[in-house]
């Protein structure tokens, strides 16, 4: 239920993806979580530790590699119960220096829904017990969650960014017809020729339309200021009036 409460856009993807870490160590005694996803397009991924031990060599070098994260990664399936000492063909570097550290077994699980892909968490613990088959339930699920409430949260910030986006394209185009209506009566113009006036007048002073409106509309400008842009057609119907 906790990580399904993604819907507020003021969430902090960070601390959401470090709580999920920390229910993967409470969940799995003795054990050390990394927790990698994608924070966006353009930026790195986001990773998490709670164990300093995973972020700084020998490990913090071979985890974004090699080992259990990445194999997890790349098919979309978890592995579970991976003796790191039977590990050694298997993930060369990975093994010897997570053994020499104490930890005995691997796991990961995949942070993914159909064809998304976020990240996945590795564990290492220092058991070598195989994971309870009700854990493992549990982690998978949390798994899950997790990625369902994140892309639910993707989504939900993806709706409220476009209607905001639309909303102010719509109040820009209504203080641009009340300036066109402004203009066309102040210039005895018609509107279209009033528009052109204020595009003519905006590229000559490098402002953007929108700007130029709102300044009219609120009066910090008047109709008269545009005279002198008035473009050489429009000049010339104003002539015939």
């Amino acid at each position: 239920m906790e990580l399904a409460d993604t819907l507020a856009p003021a969430l902090d993807p960070k601390n959401y993806w470090l709580c999920v870490a920390n229910r993967y160590a409470e969940l799995i005694g003795s054990s050390s979580i990394r927790l990698t996803v994608e924070a966006g397009r353009a930026d790195r991924p986001f990773v998490v530790h709670t164990d300093d031990r995973l972020e700084k060599p020998p490990l913090g070098g071979i985890l974004p590699e090699e080992g259990p994260g990445i194999d997890c990664h790349t098919d979309e399936t978890p592995v579970v119960n991976v003796l790191l000492d039977e590990a050694g063909e298997r993930w060369e570097r990975l093994a010897p220096a997570a053994l020499s550290l104490g930890f005995r077994s691997a796991h990961a699980f995949p942070f993914s829904r159909r064809e998304d892909v976020l990240g996945e968490v590795t564990i290492l613990t220092t058991e070598s017990a195989p994971l309870p088959v009700a854990d493992l339930r549990i982690a998978v699920a949390l798994a899950d969650a997790a990625t369902i409430g994140m892309l639910n949260h993707r989504a939900i910030t993806g709706l409220t960014r476009t209607s905001e986006q639309l909303q102010g394209a719509l109040d820009s185009r209504v203080i641009i017809e009340q300036a066109k209506g402004l203009v066309s009566a102040r210039l005895e113009i018609d509107p279209a020729d009033a528009f052109r006036v204020l595009r003519h007048y905006a590229r000559g002073h490098n402002r953007r339309i929108s700007e130029l409106c709102e300044l009219l509309v609120s009066r910090r400008m008047t109709a008269a200021d545009l005279v002198g842009a008035l473009p050489k057609r429009v000049k010339r119907a104003e002539r015939g009036r």
